[in-house]
């Protein structure tokens, strides 16, 4: 495979979430599509799952004009380039035309809350493929990092890390590949309660998600022959997906002002999920926190819209059970009521949704509204609107 025609060719328009089928055609004919609509295909026997997204950080479904500069690949600034993730992509059709024996992943979704992974995550939940130890995605930005911590929360062990960053530099003498804890999240942060080494590896993409993009394309084409030498079986296995490991930070004094720290040690909490959807009606990202094993939640993160309409939900709740109080307020978590004689009580959203089910999330179901055709416009709007 020529692995700069075929970025070229990926990136040779935008995909904004909901369009990815349009490029079906410039990838491998071998691919399945799951019930979800993402492709998959499963070549050989191997413990590891590799993932990409087909989806682009944009509202615009519209032309790149590419530009050349040095190893780079830019646009004329008139449209994000879309080499998050069709970098990745591009090195998992090339494993895929190589033969190499893992199982694919190529998502849809992943800039507007992970929608396919998370949704394929359910599943294998309840399910897990049989064989699988690690998810190993290829949507991280320069040209050297092996992650740890996605949101914070370890991902994959440090041995693990070290291990690929040393499979990978022993490959290409110019590569510096080493652990990083600093990820924020990909289609593989949704695996990391399931299988044990979860991570996410730079391939020299910069500038993400604004109209100054650009691809290290030498880079990529390096890694590409790289990751058909690794020996991807043999990276060790010790995380223990059923134990949550969060960073620890703290702040000091320098230079007139403070900087956070973050500490070398770790603290194991009880384990926690992020439940990740897209609210169609109001156009957002939405995110519930929960407990994993009691599904208790513990952190919202909803439009304030969404929120009013919860709580025009909970008066007329509290009007039919004919309660008298004064007045009610609700944050999306706690429900708290005053009384006439200066009581009050307070009750959690758990509370809530024994009354109210369907402010029940917790299985992460896009909530659908009346502007389906213009759900996306102000998320991506905003991500146009961004510069680095």
């Amino acid at each position: 495979m020529n692995i700069k025609e075929k970025f070229l060719s990926l990136t040779d328009r935008t995909y904004p979430h909901g369009t990815e089928r349009d490029l079906f055609h410039l990838l491998s004919n071998d691919l399945l599509e799951d019930e979800f609509g993402n492709l998959v295909i499963k070549i050989g026997e191997s413990d590891v799952m590799f993932t990409s997204h087909l989806d682009t950080a944009t509202q615009a479904n519209t032309k790149v004009n590419h530009i050349f500069e040095d190893v780079y690949i830019k646009t004329d600034g008139k449209s994000i380039l879309g080499a998050d993730d069709k970098a990745g992509v591009t090195i998992m059709l090339n494993m895929i035309e190589n033969k190499i024996p893992e199982l694919y992943y190529f998502f849809l979704g992943e800039e507007v809350g992970c929608v396919g992974s998370r949704k394929v995550a359910n599943i294998q939940k309840d399910k897990k493929i049989e064989g699988i130890n690690k998810v190993i995605s290829f949507d991280r930005k320069g040209t050297n990092s092996v992650i740890t911590f996605q949101s914070s929360q370890r991902c994959c062990s440090d041995n693990f890390g070290n291990a690929l960053s040393n499979e990978l530099n022993k490959h290409d003498i110019t590569f510096d590949y080493k652990n990083d804890d600093t990820g924020i999240l990909t289609d593989s942060i949704q695996f990391t309660g399931i299988y044990s080494e979860c991570t996410n590896i730079s391939v020299g993409y910069y500038n993400e998600h604004t109209k100054s993009e650009k691809q290290d394309i030498e880079h990529l084409i390096k890694l590409a022959e790289v990751c058909l030498k690794v020996d991807w079986n043999s990276l060790p296995v010790e995380r223990d997906p059923s134990t949550v490991e969060y960073k620890s930070y703290t702040s000091r004094w320098c230079d007139g002002d403070y900087e956070t720290l973050i500490l070398p040690s770790y603290k194991k909490l009880e384990l926690e999920e992020d439940v990740w959807f897209y609210d169609e009606k109001y156009g957002y990202v939405s995110t519930i926190k929960i407990k994993k094993q009691s599904k208790k939640v513990i952190r919202v993160d909803l439009h304030t819209d969404r929120i009013d309409e919860e709580y025009e939900k909970i008066l007329d709740m509290l009007s039919s059970i004919e309660l008298s109080y004064k007045f009610c307020l609700w944050d999306g978590l706690k429900l708290k009521v005053y009384y006439d004689n200066d009581h009050q009580t307070e009750c959690s959203r758990d509370d809530i949704i024994e009354f109210l089910p369907e402010l029940d999330y917790s299985d992460g179901y896009d909530l659908k509204g009346d502007n389906t055709n213009d759900s996306f416009t102000e998320y991506y709007k905003r991500l146009d609107n961004y510069e680095d």
